[in-house]
């Protein structure tokens, strides 16, 4: 994975995107709600060789690479709006160690108002399983999320633009 650091002046929208990209927004998807709907999940049987890594394979049912935003952002008049701003997503995974921490990683390709970089974003933190759920806490306590866990499968809702828009994005081992 490359590393590149974007200018000064952008770092608000770079701040927002690595806010999502380390899993901003992510819920249970409605299928994995719906499995667990009136049960106790703490009496669910816990699935095996959760811990792994986890090659992202689909977002929205669509393989990579996928194009997630395609418009305008910010607000009008700031330094951090575009009248264009294009993000797809090339490549990812996430690791899910032993001791109850994962590491996501995320490439992508960013058009703003017609610059473009390819750059790749880490973010950290903690997981815990209970039943077929999973729920992730980032390393500085925000964007608490849970996702589901089933046969090599991680299926979780992620919003990676800071524009509500949540996606569902399917990991595989």
């Amino acid at each position: 994975m490359t590393h590149t650091s974007l200018d000064a002046p952008r770092m608000t929208w770079r701040a927002r995107l690595q806010k999502g990209l380390v899993v901003l927004s992510i819920a249970t998807l409605a299928t994995g709600a719906g499995a667990c709907g009136s049960k106790d999940s703490s009496t669910a049987p816990t699935p095996q060789n959760v811990p792994g890594e986890y090659l992202l394979e689909t977002i929205q049912a669509k393989q990579l690479p996928v194009k997630i935003y395609d418009g305008p952002i910010g607000e009008p008049g700031d330094d951090d709006y575009y009248d264009s701003y294009i993000l797809t997503i090339k490549r990812g995974a996430i690791d899910l160690d032993d001791a109850g921490n994962f590491h996501l990683m995320v490439d992508y390709h960013l058009v703003r108002d017609g610059d473009a970089i390819d750059d790749s974003f880490d973010g950290y933190g903690t997981y815990e399983i209970n039943g077929n759920n999973i729920v992730l806490t980032r390393e500085d306590g925000g964007g608490a999320g849970d996702g589901t866990v089933r046969s090599g499968q991680l299926s979780i809702q992620i919003s990676l633009v800071d524009e509500g828009r949540v996606m569902p994005y399917v990991f595989r081992k």
